[in-house]
C-alpha cells in the first residue's frame, strides 16, 4: 500500500561523481518499479566537486544496470539536505563523521548502503497495514536498534581516479546492497520473523530440499540431469 509522503533517501560519498550518484540511480530505478511514487532519492558528497557530472566510469555501469547519469551534476551536502531525508545511506565509514558534524540528530538515521543491507534481511517485512513509507521508517527506527548484529564490510571502494577494475569493484560492492534494499520495498514481499535470516540461508535452504527430492527424480526415467543443482 503506498500513500502520503515518498520516503526520502540520501546516499553520501566524498566528491559526488562516483559512488553515491551510482547508488542514487540505482536506487531509484529499482525502488519506482518496486513501488511506483512511494521513493525519492538523491545524493550528495562532504566535499562535493560541485557542478561537475558524475565519472564515466559510473555512468557506464550506470547505462549498463539500465539506468543514466547522463543529466547529473555533484552537490554539497548540507544541513537541509540531511534534515530533509527519512534515510542516509553513505558510502564509507568515514563518510559519517562529516556528516554528523553538520547534523548530528541525523545519528539514528545514518547508516553506510550496505551495513543498511544487513539489517534489513534481518527484520520482518512488510505487512497488510503498513503503507511502503511506514514500512521503511520502521526499517529506519528497528535498524539502529539492532546495527550491532549486522556487522561486516561497510565501505565501497572509492574509484575516483583510477582504472576501469576500480569502477567494477565499486559496482559489485554497490548492486548486492541495492538489490537487496529494492526487494525490500516490494509491497507484497512477506517474511516472517523467523524466516528473517540472509538471503544466502534461505538458498542454502532450497538447494537442500532440491537434493534431497534428486533421487526420486533419477529414478523415474526422465532424463533428469543429476547435476541439477550446478
Amino acid at each position: 500500500m503506498i500513500v502520503g509522503t515518498p520516503f526520502r533517501i540520501l546516499t553520501v560519498c566524498t566528491g559526488n561523481v562516483c559512488r553515491s550518484p551510482l547508488a542514487e540511480r540505482l536506487l531509484q530505478s529499482g525502488l519506482d518499479e518496486a513501488a511506483p511514487g512511494a521513493f525519492s532519492v538523491s545524493s550528495a558528497g562532504v566535499r562535493a566537486l560541485v557542478g561537475q557530472p558524475a565519472q564515466s566510469g559510473s555512468a557506464e555501469i550506470a547505462q549498463r544496470l539500465g539506468t543514466s547519469l547522463e543529466t547529473f551534476t555533484a552537490r554539497q551536502l548540507t544541513e537541509r539536505l540531511v534534515a530533509d531525508a527519512d534515510l542516509i545511506l553513505v558510502l564509507a565509514e568515514a563518510h559519517r563523521a562529516p556528516l554528523l558534524a553538520l547534523a548530528p540528530s541525523a545519528l539514528k538515521r545514518t547508516f553506510t548502503l550496505r551495513e543498511f543491507a544487513r539489517i534489513v534481511e534481518l527484520l520482518p517485512g512488510p505487512t497488510t497495514r503498513e503503507t511502503v513509507q511506514e514500512t521503511w521508517h520502521r526499517y529506519v527506527a528497528d535498524g539502529d536498534r539492532i546495527r550491532h548484529r549486522a556487522r561486516g564490510d561497510n565501505d565501497v571502494t572509492d574509484p575516483y581516479g583510477l582504472d576501469a577494475a576500480a569502477y567494477e569493484q565499486m559496482a559489485r560492492e554497490i548492486t548486492p546492497a541495492v538489490s537487496t534494499l529494492i526487494s525490500a520495498a516490494e509491497p507484497r514481499r512477506r517474511r516472517r520473523p523467523s524466516e528473517a535470516g540472509s538471503r544466502a540461508d534461505l538458498r542454502e535452504a532450497e538447494r537442500r530440499q532440491l537434493a534431497e527430492r534428486r533421487p526420486l527424480n533419477a529414478g523415474t526415467g526422465s532424463g533428469a540431469s543429476s547435476g541439477l543443482l550446478e
